[in-house]
C-alpha cells in the first residue's frame, strides 16, 4: 500500500501528476520527473517543461515503475465532484489517483494529498472540482 504523505523532495509547482505519480510509486519526486521526460515524447519535444503532464502519460509511467493500478469505471465518476467521490464512491481504505480540472491528486479515505499536503477533503481548496479523467485505484506501489 501506498505511503500518504508528500515525497522528501516535494516543492510547489505545476507538477501535481508528476508528484502524484511519485508518491504512488514510492519515489522522489526529481527522480519519477526524469522518468517522464525520459518516457513521454510530448514532454521530450518541450524546452522548458515544468511538470504538466496528460492522463495517458501518468499510465505509461505508472505502468514503467511497475505500480499496480486499475481503473475505476467512468460511467461512476466522470463529472462527479472530488467531495462526491469520496463520500459516495470510494472505497475509504483504497488509495486514488484522481484528476479534476486542471488537477490531479490523491485521495485516501477522506483525506486528499497535493503539493500543499494532507487535507481533509473538507477542507480541501478543491473539493469542488469536477472529476474529468479516468479515476486510477493503486494496488501496490512498485
Amino acid at each position: 500500500m501506498t505511503q500518504f504523505s508528500l515525497p522528501e523532495d516535494a516543492k510547489r509547482g505545476g507538477h501535481c501528476g508528476v508528484q502524484a505519480v511519485a508518491i504512488a510509486a514510492q519515489k522522489l519526486l526529481e527522480e519519477t520527473k526524469q522518468i517522464f521526460k525520459a518516457n513521454c515524447s510530448r514532454i521530450k519535444k518541450q524546452r522548458s517543461w515544468v511538470g504538466g503532464t496528460l492522463h495517458h502519460e501518468r499510465v505509461k509511467v505508472l505502468k514503467h515503475l511497475g505500480v499496480k493500478f486499475k481503473e475505476v469505471n467512468p460511467n461512476y465518476t466522470k463529472g462527479v465532484t472530488l467531495q462526491r467521490f469520496v463520500k459516495d464512491i470510494a472505497n475509504p481504505k483504497a488509495t486514488y489517483i484522481v484528476t479534476t480540472t486542471h488537477h490531479v491528486q490523491l485521495v485516501k479515505g477522506s483525506d486528499i494529498l497535493d503539493q500543499r499536503g494532507v487535507s481533509n477533503v473538507s477542507d480541501f481548496w478543491g473539493s469542488r472540482k469536477k472529476i474529468s479523467k479516468p479515476v486510477l485505484q493503486i494496488i501496490k506501489a512498485a
